[in-house]
């Protein structure tokens, strides 16, 4: 397994980004490389991601939770975790961790840490892009 961690402080409180990242029919908005959600029951999943180029297909249960804290989602190929940490009543620092199955990246790939890194940075750029501008979005 290929492992990367990021972290972000992003401007919405704790429990407002637990919800966006507990439902899988959201992440198509935030993350780059997926390409398409099925939902599975109210935690399960299928997913069709692009990683490295080439359409992956897995699916993923909702793992361990705490909400407004954690959140853990699995698939035999893919994990994806994150802490939440409140930084008051309007901001939380999200700590991103993944891990790949790295016969998924591609075999030509030069530093395959490297991409699965960058990726992860840019998801968590647009998360937190997502919830802050949902936060401003009249309900």
């Amino acid at each position: 397994m290929i492992v990367t961690q990021e972290e972000m402080r992003i401007g919405v409180p704790a429990m407002r980004a637990y919800e966006h990242l507990v439902h899988l029919s959201e992440h198509p908005r935030f993350m780059s490389g997926v390409l398409a959600v099925s939902q599975a029951g109210d935690d399960a999943a299928h997913l069709a991601l692009d990683i490295g180029g080439r359409r992956v297909e897995i699916d993923a249960v909702l793992g361990d939770i705490e909400p407004g804290r954690y959140v853990r989602w699995d698939s035999a190929q893919l994990v994806e975790a994150y802490w939440l940490e409140p930084l008051g009543d309007d901001a939380t620092n999200v700590v991103a961790v993944a891990q790949l199955d790295e016969r998924l990246v591609h075999p030509h790939g030069a530093q395959p840490d490297a991409e699965l890194h960058a990726r992860l940075r840019m998801d968590l750029k647009g998360f937190k892009r997502y919830c802050e501008e949902a936060e401003l979005t009249p309900q």
